[in-house]
Order: C-alpha cells, then structure tokens, then sequence
C-alpha cells in the first residue's frame, strides 16, 4: 500500500483520490472520548457503545436521506464530467416513496429518478438467497413490479441473475430480452466474482457497435476480484479480449488501484469498437480493508462507523447522512469518486441502497444481508 507520503505528491490520479489519508476523519480515539472497539469483542474501557442502529434515536427519514446522498453523488459527478453515468442497485424502495399513513399507497420518486442513469436488480428470474434458486412468485412479481416502474420513468433496467446450468441461463436471457432488460448470468454471488462466465462462449446480444451511452448497452459483464487474473495489464487484456458492452469492475486490484492504463485498455471491445466502464462503489459501508479505513477507526469512532454486518465482521455499517462520511465519497480531490472521475471511468454502479432498513430496524435484517448462497435452499 502506497504511504501517505507517496500518495500526497500528486492529486491528479487515482493512487491519490483512494490512498490519501482523511485527516478530517481520521483524529485517533483518546481515553474518555464516547466510542469503543469491538476486536472480537468489545474494550471496557471506553464505555458501553453507542447506539448505532436505534432507529428512534432521531426522527430521520433514512430512505429520504439516501436518495438526498445519490443525488448530491450526481450533482458532484457531472459538475466534474458531466456525461459520468450512475446506476443504483437493489433501489426498488428509493424509486418509490410511501404514504406515511399507508405504506400501500406509492408515488414516483421523480426527483431521484431523474438524478440517475439507470437501475440494477438481483436475482429477477434466479437466485433468491441461493443460487439456482427461482425466487417465490410473489417476490417476482413484486421486483417485475418495480422494474415496470423504473422502465416507466425512462430508466435502463439492468439485472444480475445467479444460475449454473445452460437451460437456465437460456431461459433467463430469452425473459430479459422479451422484457426488454439488460441481463448477465453469473455462477456465483458478485462478491467474488473473478472469472468470464464460460456459458454462453458470446455475450448476449453482442453489439459490434460504438458504445458511448448507457442507452446503448446491451449486455455487461461483472468483475469484482481483477487481482485473480493477474498483473493489472494480464487482467486489462484478459477482458479486453471479448465484445461486452459494459465492463463493470472493483476499482481495486488486490491493494492498488487499478491505474489509468488499465482503465483505458478496458473501454475497447475485440473487435476495436468503444464501450462503457464503470466502477462499482459502495456508498453505505465501510470495510476495514478498503483504502479510507483510517488507524484507530472501529465500531462507534468515528461517529458514523456503526455496528458490523451479520457474518461480515469486516464491514461496518455507516450513517451515510453524515458529512464525515459523505467526504469520504465525494465532494473533494480526496474524496472516492474524485478518484474515480480522474482516473477515467464513465460511471459508477452505487451498491448498498438498502442499508437504510438496518437503521428502520428491519426484523428480517440477519436475512437481508446475509450473504447469497452457493447451494440452493429447499
């Protein structure tokens, strides 16, 4: 990893935007400040830890202060590049806003839809909570639901479904392309996903066109571990050697940035045509393994770091309405998506939109975000 020295000398490219340090941030815990560690456990001698998660704490409106956060994340992307492309994923709930009386009555969220690009669901037609696994009819109906509205705000639907087997996949493309939807299949849930899918041998719909807005894309491909194909350059040639439309990446490779050569080799197909590259950024956790975690940062400190996630101890939930944390994301030359601009990615894919429910006090929240399983559930 880069020192803060080193990272400090230039402000021009994305070593610095995702190596800097955060000096604003990252005030190291003295004795007698509120806060504690949780290191496999908890420090007794900082206090009993905040409430991190009470919902009645504040009377927040956490939904709304997620949409407020994307749309800000916009405002700041294309005041930098103003053709930088955002799609949110799993937002069926921010597309929407309820009746305050009757959860029943929904209205179009138009000032959010209209802040982005397009939207991105899991598991439409296979791989609920496992993959393989078709979702209940009334979860698909519900998410074919939410997509209907989507397309009707005029926003690109793209999805992301979890099957192994050849008839499956087939069946999947066949629906996305009858539904007029933007489909990958992939084998394994995206966290790990480091490989080409084998099946099919050609991207769906392969477009031997110029790719240079997202209303052009007709299929994308998801990369999350570009450290398993190698050197930077073995892993931007390995992907450069196929016609997706999209590549979508972790900016990360292992502990380094994925550098603008890279980044460039990436936006051309095969065949020579331009197409898309986007970034994957998750807006509303923190992992202690990513470039901004600061020494001394822990559960409670600083103050919008909340509790870890169910079987994921090394993310941590965040109060996403926070200054701290929004610097953190955008807003300034040390800030993740400054990074990103700069390093010449032509959009982002936002994750973690339904954090938010952590904050409501979802009874469900073990099941929400509990990692997508490779075994299919009976």
């Amino acid at each position: 990893m880069p020192t803060m020295k080193t990272a400090q000398k230039s402000v021009a490219v994305l070593a610095l935007a995702l190596t800097a340090a955060l000096p604003a941030l990252a005030q190291q815990p003295q004795p007698g400040d509120p806060g504690y560690v949780r290191v496999q456990g908890t420090d007794p001698t900082l206090g009993a830890p905040p409430p991190i998660l009470a919902p009645s704490r504040d009377l927040i409106d956490y939904r709304e202060e997620m949409r407020t956060f994307i749309q800000r994340i916009s405002t700041y992307a294309r005041a930098q590049n103003r053709d930088f492309q955002i799609v949110v994923r799993d937002a069926e709930e921010l597309i929407i806003k309820r009746n305050l009386q009757d959860d029943a009555i929904i209205s179009p969220a138009r000032t959010f839809t209209r802040s982005i690009d397009g939207v991105l669901y899991d598991g439409v037609f296979m791989g609920h909570m496992a993959v393989d696994q078709p979702p209940p009819p009334e979860v698909q109906q519900a998410e074919l639901a939410s997509i209907d509205r989507a397309k009707n705000a005029g926003l690109p639907v793209f999805i992301i479904d979890y099957a192994t087997k050849p008839a499956d996949i087939d069946r999947i493309y066949r629906s996305a392309n009858h539904q007029d939807l933007i489909a990958a299949v992939v084998p394994r849930p995206t966290s790990n996903l480091s490989e080409i899918p084998r099946y099919p041998r050609r991207p769906n719909n392969e477009n031997p066109n110029n790719v240079l807005t997202i209303s052009d894309v007709k299929n994308f491909i998801y990369i999350s571990d570009p450290a398993a194909f190698g050197r930077q350059d073995q892993f931007a040639l390995k992907l450069h050697d196929n016609n997706f439309d999209l590549v979508i990446v972790d900016p990360f490779s292992g502990r380094e940035p994925l550098n603008k050569q890279a980044v460039e080799t990436l936006k051309y197909k095969k065949l020579g045509a331009r197409r898309l590259v986007f970034a994957r950024m998750d807006i509303a956790s923190a992992a202690s393994y990513r470039f901004y975690w600061q020494p001394g940062w822990a559960e409670g400190y600083p103050g919008f770091i909340g509790a870890p996630f169910p079987r994921d101890p090394d993310r941590y939930f965040v109060e996403y309405w926070q200054p701290g944390w929004q610097d953190v994301i955008f807003g300034n030359p040390n800030s993740f998506l400054y990074g990103l601009i700069a390093q010449g990615y032509d959009g982002v894919i936002l994750e973690g939109m339904r954090n938010f429910l952590a904050f409501e006090g979802n009874v469900e929240i073990e099941q929400e975000f509990a990692p997508l399983s490779l075994t299919p559930i009976n």
